[in-house]
């Protein structure tokens, strides 16, 4: 995961929902991906090695960053009044697929 990664804490909720992952490794990929706290520092406040953060870490990254079954990630480049309309589609969209409920 890119140092530069963050989440806001609406986007974590959302990344935590769901996956089994115990309240420790929670708070400290929180510390990290939401509070801005480096992994190093994180580790040395809970006396874990910073291996161990970045395990927690990445497992919400990637939680946060998966693709639901019937969904497709797109990149574009649009004029302005174009991206206010796929951001607003973007809000509205289910987080899961209708057909996986």
């Amino acid at each position: 995961m890119p140092a530069n990664k963050r989440l806001t804490a609406a986007e974590f909720a959302r990344a935590i929902d769901g996956i089994n992952i115990s309240e420790r490794p929670i708070a400290m990929a929180r510390a990290v991906l939401v509070d801005g706290e480096s992994q190093s520092d994180c580790a040395r406040a809970n006396g874990v090695s910073r291996n161990a953060v970045c395990i927690a870490v990445n497992r919400i990254w990637e939680a946060h960053s998966a693709v639901p079954a019937g969904f497709e990630r797109v990149t574009a480049v649009l004029p302005k009044h174009q991206a206010s309309v796929v951001r607003a589609w973007h809000e509205r969209a289910p987080l899961k697929s209708e057909s996986a409920s």
